[in-house]
């Protein structure tokens, strides 16, 4: 295979490897945090959170009672079934996006459906059999792939859920992700065909859609979330990327952005990984700034940022197989406790400060939790 040529563009790849790191590994942040467990359902031990709004409304799924069931928990922690599924996704509106598999038809088909006041809204395009949709903006516009095939071998279309209909994107061929949408409508995604080089591509309207600056590394690209400027970050492995206009920014050459939208805030800050003296280290690459590694030993990952710049993640220090949740704000490191157990991993924080997530209690069990701050008064 020849080795792949990179656009002109890419002359602009910088390579962002010096990191900073804070001086006071964990001074004691101005806010403490209860910790609460999310309520299950009637028959299933097992259940985790992940994602929640800015009203404070939480979405998960439990398990151990034959298919799992999608949740909505209130802001006072009231839960709600939503039914057989798994949701992917929630909005600021509340509206909640899921996947629900279709019985009888086979391991693999699933219905993608929004949950949304006590209606259930089917999204399934005509003909298909498998369908991935994860993500939902404001406007409840939905980007998905699909196969007409019900084994699901492959995705070979792509079309957004708009206004109560679909619309199909001009993606050509087959392993198509569509994995972000921001409320102006731009959809990013990644293709690997069977032939050919993998790429990222950017879709800012349903009739146009543009490759994104091709960037050094190995195998196919992996999006992950787009803020409302536009700019997408990624990763291809090993290196953790960022797409702003036409060129590309490498931000570690051995690291990962964070999974899934709250990677990146509206001011550019972008949260993951990077590799420090050969260990896993939490970091933030500010908008416009050094990165910062989290004053957190490693191994440890940050996992999501929020519109004040407060990340989340977790460091498995101290036990390998069991992550401890923290906050970094400004500089300082809080972590956050769990329901008894060892096991805590946050998966987002909305800009109230609350964080949700999953941690084990004192027998061993996964329970959904959620941190809400407590702001502490200073002694005169």
């Amino acid at each position: 295979m020849p080795e792949p040529r990179l656009p002109a563009v890419v002359l602009a790849l910088a390579t962002a490897l010096v990191l900073t790191t804070p001086p006071a590994a964990a001074a004691p942040a101005d806010t403490a945090f209860a910790v609460a467990e999310l309520p299950g359902l009637p028959g299933y031990p097992t259940h985790r959170a992940i994602a929640l709004n800015d009203l404070g409304q939480v979405v998960g799924a439990t398990y151990g009672n034959g298919a799992p069931h999608a949740v909505l928990w209130s802001p006072g922690g009231a839960a709600t079934d939503l039914g057989t599924g798994v949701p992917t996704a929630i909005n600021r509106r509340g509206q909640v996006l899921g996947l629900v598999p279709v019985s009888g038809a086979g391991p693999y088909v699933q219905e993608p459906k929004i949950w949304f006041e006590g209606r259930v809204t089917d999204l399934t395009p005509a003909g298909a059999g498998w369908v991935i949709a994860q993500a939902i903006n404001s406007h409840g516009v939905v980007p998905m792939t699909y196969s007409p095939s019900p084994a699901g071998y492959h995705q070979d279309r792509a079309s957004v859920w708009r206004d109560g209909r679909h619309v199909p994107l001009p993606l050509p061929g087959a392993h198509l992700w569509l994995d972000a949408v921001n409320d102006a409508g731009v959809v990013v995604g990644s293709r690997t065909p069977m032939s050919g080089e993998p790429y990222a591509f950017r879709c800012p309207t349903t009739a146009s859609c543009a490759p994104l600056a091709a960037a050094p590394g190995t195998g196919g690209y992996a999006v992950e979330a787009v803020n409302e400027a536009g700019v997408v970050v990624g990763n291809r492995y090993p290196l953790a990327l960022r797409w702003e206009g036409d060129a590309v920014t490498v931000l570690a050459d051995e690291g990962g952005v964070a999974d899934g939208p709250q990677a990146i805030n509206e001011r550019g800050d972008v949260v993951g990984w990077s590799a420090v003296g050969g260990v896993r280290r939490a970091v933030v690459w500010p908008g416009g700034g050094k990165p910062v590694v989290l004053g957190v030993p490693g191994p440890a990952e940050a996992v999501a940022v929020n519109e004040r710049g407060d990340v989340v993640g977790w460091t498995s220090a101290e036990d390998p197989d069991a992550p401890r949740a923290f906050l970094w704000r400004d500089g300082r490191v809080t972590y956050l406790g769990s329901l008894g157990g060892a096991h805590s991993l946050p998966v987002a924080i909305n800009d109230r400060g609350v964080v949700v997530g999953e941690s084990t209690t004192a027998d061993g069990v996964l329970k959904a939790v959620r941190w809400t701050p407590v702001p502490t008064t200073p002694i005169h």
